[in-house]
């Protein structure tokens, strides 16, 4: 997007205070471990089976970079996914990120907005983005976050009914093939340079705003701070808590570990009995509060942590 500066350093150098956690993590959806395009798109947006009161609302959907057979209805691009796509590939890539507490619904829908290009535009991947307004029962802001789903499979301005766009490519000659796949979701460098956009564009709008705090993408071991991170024990375990649950386990391990251990092992004990295991792109905040959990998903995504 034009009024965000691709080049243009963090703000704050990496000393900035943070008022809502930089977080952000991806997942895969695949068949194979038993996702559902279709399911998400309506799990996100918050339409079909999940338009009800119980949920925190979608207040902002879009969605983009569409084949003209999917323009007027972002679901049917979904559904055709379930549909054509090989039984091995993958069906999406999901994002989840926290927004800043105390933006307004405009200022938050236009910062996810920002990110959701920023990962699209390049090879016009098709999108859907749904901002929800994270209020809890009682309607106190304590969670505001975005998803964005993305296709792998670029637009490349060839002409192609459903069947023939989840095809193989050609590379010989294009239009004889599927639409080409994306192999920009790889990667330590990919997922760095990713997280180091985000912590930009939630930095800009904060300045644009007159805001005083920053975030940063980077660990305090990275950053040369001092003192271990704020208690963030991951969304298996802030899934726990939000739903009255306790667990031994939580203040065992935050007595007998350091802080960073204590983190990776809750949540690899936590979530092996909650879910699958996501990628948490995390920063530290500055004041040492914790981050702020990832939305929980109704379908099973692969992990994309590089390593794991």
């Amino acid at each position: 997007m034009a009024e965000f500066d691709q080049n243009r350093d963090v703000p704050g150098g990496g000393h900035a205070r943070a008022s809502g956690g930089c977080y952000l993590s991806f997942r895969s959806g695949s068949r194979s471990r038993g996702s559902c395009a279709r399911a998400a798109h309506a799990y996100i947006t918050r339409t079909e089976e999940y338009d009800g009161r119980d949920r925190d609302e979608a207040i902002y959907t879009e969605s983009g970079h569409m084949p003209s057979w999917a323009e007027d209805d972002a679901s049917v691009y979904w559904d055709a996914a379930d549909l054509y796509e090989r039984a091995n590939g993958r069906l999406y890539i999901s994002a989840d990120f926290a927004l800043p507490v105390g933006l307004d619904a405009n200022d938050r829908s236009t910062l996810a907005s920002a990110l959701a290009h920023e990962l699209t535009d390049d090879e016009h991947l098709p999108y859907t983005l749904a901002v929800h307004s994270g209020r809890d029962a009682e309607g106190n802001e304590h969670n505001p976050h975005a998803r964005v789903m993305i296709s792998e499979r670029k637009n490349d301005g060839i002409e192609r009914d459903q069947t023939e766009w989840f095809r193989r490519a050609n590379s010989a000659d294009p239009a004889r093939g599927g639409a080409p796949k994306s192999r920009t979701f790889h990667g330590r460098e990919w997922m760095e340079h990713a997280r180091g956009r985000w912590a930009e564009l939630t930095n800009q709008m904060l300045e644009a705003r007159g805001r005083d705090e920053r975030v940063d993408h980077r660990s305090y071991e990275r950053r040369g701070v001092g003192r271990a991170p704020g208690g963030h024990y991951g969304p298996a375990a802030a899934h726990m808590v939000g739903r009255g649950l306790d667990h031994e386990r939580l203040r065992e391990a935050a007595v007998s570990l350091d802080a960073v251990d204590a983190a990776a092992s809750i949540d690899r004990e936590i979530d092996a009995l909650e879910r699958p295991s996501t990628f948490s792109a995390s920063a530290d905040r500055e004041d040492g509060s914790a981050a702020m959990p990832n939305p929980a998903a109704p379908e099973r995504d692969e992990d994309l942590s590089p390593g794991r």
